[in-house]
């Protein structure tokens, strides 16, 4: 009838499902299209596929994009962009209703993407992490998701090696010519497919932590596979020199000694290092400004951070719009660092028109406010460290005590609520309410926890003191404790050091350890996140820190002026010679002609 042209996707995918699907590679492209996920399910997929997304697929983790449209229905992708996704819906169908033979004859076939072999590994974790899945049936799974991730390692060391032993090199060498970066197809799948990102998703370890892994970033971040004492000498040098390098780049990237240097500045970690250096050199003006030079007038130093602060603001745009184009805003605004970086900025241009108020108020609210951005700045220099693999994990390690403080704290001022009370209660009952009673009260059990214990009954009294309301109400002299409190007090703080100075800050200490054991024993798979994420920040960065961006700017402008005066000259002769009815066939533009022509008009052509 009208379903015999199904019948050849049916009986393969039933094959699939039990384990015996011998079907040649050739014929697979004719065999499968989106039918085939519901014959695995044994259910009509019609509602899901509306909807736009197989949501049982994706329950484990909504992070994971799978695909989001209609299959076989007019979709805006293309077959050969249809197909790859399709044979990845099959292979998380089969793994979801436990058909892990029919799964791994589907990798055999190679048709099986490393970002599908990556979420399959999740989908095999989640199954052995249910309770009620046996010990024998663990070992299989884990067994399985290890041979699924040496099925993605083997592509990624395939396609690594290949470019390696290419003999015809005049393509990657006109690459590097123009883009002077070493990354490759390899490094591209890693970073800008997000095979690595998959990977730090999923926590899968084995993949990070290989060898090959491990020499693409390595030739991506330093432009080598392994690094050297000369090369480390090298990149310390030209980032020392940088403001005198820099300035001639904006001239020319390719003259001489000058596309060494491009090339040189244009790996991440070069871009980081120069970047530091410049938040090195803003934090120093910046505490000079604030220690000796804090007026209301505007001074040179004054000017000379605020255009930096703008600078600094055009390159945060700059980040934002093309996080935007990159459909990676969500990712950009969940930055914590981000989000520092305008908290930042928004305090420092509080803080300088606030300086400018005639009122005392906003002089004193300009100097908070100064103050804390300078605090901030010193912040955002400790995100900087985390490019290297030994302080890196340590600034993670940081980041979860942090945590474990903000949770720890909430059972500390129960308890340190309830004596503060009890305690300013007994010695001074009936007190006036106010902002500087409050801060008496709290302050007791807080400084005990440092050790200020006051054991002393004498020194509960005030040296000078009485018990008449207008007087002490009136500042002049302290109120006396009572009677009562004064006896009854000392027990009540020996009850609260037990609680809180030796039980509860214990346990905060032993948090603390139990933190630092679990990040340091993961520091590669945490480095490989920090890292990751410099990567995906600083590959698309220009090679002009922060501080000289703004430098960095007539430049351009002058180059594409230049450029737009010669394409005018260009188009005048060119229309000369075809009024003379000289019949001249225009030539196409090949790469070696782009590489004379400024950046922004190679990245147009490319």
């Amino acid at each position: 009838g009208k379903d015999t042209k199904l019948y050849a996707n049916a009986l393969s995918m039933y094959l699939l499902k039990k384990g015996k699907w011998r079907i040649p590679k050739e014929c697979i492209n004719e065999l499968i299209d989106y039918r085939s996920v519901e014959y695995i399910y044994e259910e009509d997929c019609r509602l899901k596929l509306t909807n736009g997304l197989f949501t049982d697929l994706l329950d484990f983790s909504s992070s994971f994009h799978v695909l989001p449209l209609e299959l076989g229905k007019g979709g805006r992708m293309t077959e050969d962009e249809i197909k790859p996704e399709l044979y990845g819906l099959i292979f998380f169908a089969l793994l979801k209703k436990e058909f892990y033979p029919g799964a791994k004859q589907l990798v055999e076939t190679g048709f099986v993407r490393i970002h599908h072999l990556l979420v399959g590994c999740q989908l095999l974790q989640e199954v052995a992490n249910d309770w009620k899945t046996t010990n024998l049936h663990k070992e299989n799974l884990t067994r399985l998701k290890e041979a699924f991730t040496h099925r993605a390692l083997q592509i990624t060391r395939c396609i690594y090696e290949t470019e390696k032993k290419k003999k015809d090199q005049s393509y990657n060498e006109l690459v590097e010519n123009e883009l002077g970066e070493p990354v490759g197809h390899a490094g591209r799948l890693l970073l800008n497919h997000g095979y690595l990102e998959d990977a730090i998703k999923t926590a899968n370890k084995t993949f990070l932590e290989k060898d090959t892994v491990s020499k693409i970033l390595n030739k991506i971040w330093y432009g080598e596979e392994k690094t050297s004492k000369h090369q480390v000498w090298s990149i310390i040098m030209l980032a020392s020199v940088h403001l005198l390098v820099m300035p001639l780049l904006m001239i020319s990237m390719e003259t001489g000694p000058l596309k060494w240097c491009y090339k040189k500045y244009k790996l991440p970690v070069m871009k980081v290092l120069t970047q530091m250096l410049g938040y090195f050199a803003l934090l120093v003006l910046y505490a000079y400004m604030l220690l000796f030079n804090l007026n209301k007038e505007l001074s040179y130093m004054d000017m000379f951070i605020a255009g930096w602060m703008g600078s600094f603001f055009l390159n945060e745009i700059k980040q934002a719009f093309v996080s935007a184009l990159r459909k990676r805003f969500k990712n950009y605004l969940k930055d914590s660092w981000n989000r520092l970086d305008w908290t930042l900025m928004t305090m420092y241009a509080s803080g300088m028109i606030l300086k400018f108020g005639d009122d005392k108020a906003y002089q004193d609210a300009s100097q908070i406010l100064l103050v804390v951005t300078f605090i901030l700045l010193s912040i955002r220099i400790l995100h900087m460290f985390s490019m290297s693999k030994f302080l890196g994990p340590k600034l993670v390690i940081i980041h979860k005590m942090f945590k474990d403080t903000f949770i720890f704290m909430v059972i500390l001022t129960v308890i340190m609520l309830s004596y503060n009370v009890s305690f300013h209660s007994l010695l001074y009952p009936n007190a006036e309410i106010s902002w500087k009673e409050m801060e008496k009260m709290m302050q007791n059990g807080y400084w005990m926890l440092f050790g200020e214990l006051n054991l002393d009954r004498d020194t509960l009294k005030e040296p000078e003191c009485t018990f008449n309301k207008t007087i002490y109400n009136s500042d002049a002299v302290s109120r006396c404790p009572t009677t009562l409190g004064l006896h009854v007090a000392p027990y009540l703080k020996a009850i609260y050091g037990l609680i809180a100075v030796i039980l509860l800050l214990n346990l905060l200490i032993a948090i603390y350890s139990d933190t630092f054991e679990k990040v340091q024993q993961e520091s590669e798979f945490h480095w490989s996140q920090l890292r990751n994420g410099f990567l995906e920040e600083f590959s698309v960065k220009t090679i002009f820190p922060i501080h000289l961006q703004l430098l960095e700017l007539p430049f351009c402008l002058v180059h594409f002026i230049i450029w737009c005066a010669g394409v005018c000259v260009k188009r005048k002769a060119s229309n000369k010679v075809h009024h003379g009815s000289i019949k001249q066939r225009q030539k196409p533009v090949d790469r070696e002609t782009l590489n004379g022509k400024p950046m922004f008009v190679r990245g147009n052509n490319i």
